[in-house]
């Protein structure tokens, strides 16, 4: 029996979600009611409330679920393995994870970092990225002195660059699969977008 009431519980949950994401692109998110989302996902309304406050509550629960779940993944990346794989030409295989986590929720990033979602909530994620490569590479890098230039700067750029890239993936229909999402990145991480345009030949120890 619990088990059962579990599978009901998640299916209940699963509805609500739905039922939120289609508002969000129908309406926006701050003119969505209790009342939308039960009548949306055929519950009432007192179903509703065994599981949030309110829909605030509901989106909150919602994005952080996602999102810790992310920052799991994103806390295992180590950009010395991912220098390896790209070496190879090879996709590392915990940003492959990453990727797969996001097409896992297409339709809430697709709904939440789209025109009537959350920008907040971009801005999280992409703080995010910044700060994890930032931890990572105070052990790993050289001084300033030593680098071509200054730490923050292309910690800045390596963030700014693979948001943009995931934001672009997810706003134009996620039509490239996670697997060829890994390789183009690990294509600019080994070349960059120098040569990874075309503008200048790979040199004979990139071939």
């Amino acid at each position: 029996m619990p088990e059962k009431m579990d599978r009901r519980q998640a299916r209940t949950k699963h509805l609500l979600h739905q039922a939120l994401m289609e508002l969000i692109e129908e309406k926006g998110i701050e003119r969505i009611t209790v009342t939308d989302i039960a009548n949306r996902a055929d519950v009432n309304r007192g179903t509703f409330y065994l599981h949030y406050r309110d829909v605030p509550d509901m989106l909150d629960k919602i994005m952080n679920e996602v999102f810790e779940r992310l920052l799991g993944y994103t806390s295992r990346m180590d950009p010395r393995e991912l220098s390896q794989y790209a070496y190879r030409d090879e996709p590392y295989p915990k940003l492959l994870d990453i990727l797969e986590e996001i097409a896992r929720n297409k339709d809430f990033f697709q709904t939440i970092l789209g025109p009537n979602g959350d920008l907040s909530y971009a801005i999280r994620f992409r703080n995010m990225m910044a700060s994890h490569i930032f931890n990572k590479f105070e052990y790993i890098l050289p001084e300033n002195g030593q680098m071509l230039v200054p730490r923050k700067y292309l910690v800045a750029y390596m963030a700014s660059a693979n948001f943009g890239m995931l934001m672009h993936w997810v706003e134009s229909g996620m039509q490239e699969s996670p697997y060829e999402m890994a390789m183009i990145a690990t294509q600019l991480v080994n070349h960059g977008p120098i040569v990874s345009s075309g503008i200048r030949e790979k040199s004979k120890n990139e071939v």
